[in-house]
């Protein structure tokens, strides 16, 4: 019996605590599962309840609405889908997505038009090079200095005149094509 002695004076002394401990473990539990509603009636009387008020009452009248708190040994209620939640809440999300997929669209379009921008300006400079290149070889044509083509055996060969007015009018569509 002697061995059950500690364990008999640690049970009295933890009796007194535990029972003086429970009522306000229960008053604990129970504030916390009662929300509190608090509004204004018609007549200006403010009212508490752990139920929300009429349909009566306006939304600007509820001072106060319960925070979810939960209890022990109760599990908090599931967060809504997004599936399931009003349209009206879905709308700014959808919204906020449509207008990402707008900016996207038009980021896309502002670069392709950059890069046709690009482009016609490299194609610009280009037919400006060919223009000059053509026109030097009109005044170099035209100058009447003796003129030689080189042949594909590597031979050069005088141009006559038939060879220099073929050659006039190739260089004059090239100057029509790339000088405008």
């Amino acid at each position: 019996m002697h061995s059950f002695m500690p364990f008999a004076k640690s049970r009295r002394r933890i009796l007194p605590a535990a029972v003086l401990a429970l009522p306000a473990l229960l008053l604990g539990v129970q504030t916390a599962v009662a929300a509190q509603w608090k509004w204004l009636d018609a007549q200006g009387v403010v009212h508490y309840s752990d139920v929300p008020p009429p349909a009566t009452v306006s939304a600007r009248n509820v001072l106060q609405r319960p925070t979810q708190i939960v209890a022990p040994g109760q599990t908090a209620a599931p967060a809504p889908s997004p599936s399931s939640a009003p349209a009206s809440a879905r709308q700014p999300a959808s919204s906020e997505l449509e207008k990402k997929i707008a900016e996207k669209k038009s980021a896309d379009q502002a670069a392709q038009e950059q890069a046709q921008l690009q482009q016609q300006q490299e194609q610009a400079l280009q037919n400006q090079q060919n223009c000059l290149q053509a026109q030097k070889q009109l005044q170099i044509l035209d100058s009447g200095q003796r003129m030689v083509q080189i042949d594909a055996q590597g031979q050069r060969n005088i141009m006559d005149d038939a060879q220099r007015a073929a050659e006039h009018a190739r260089i004059a569509g090239l100057i029509a094509q790339y000088c405008r």
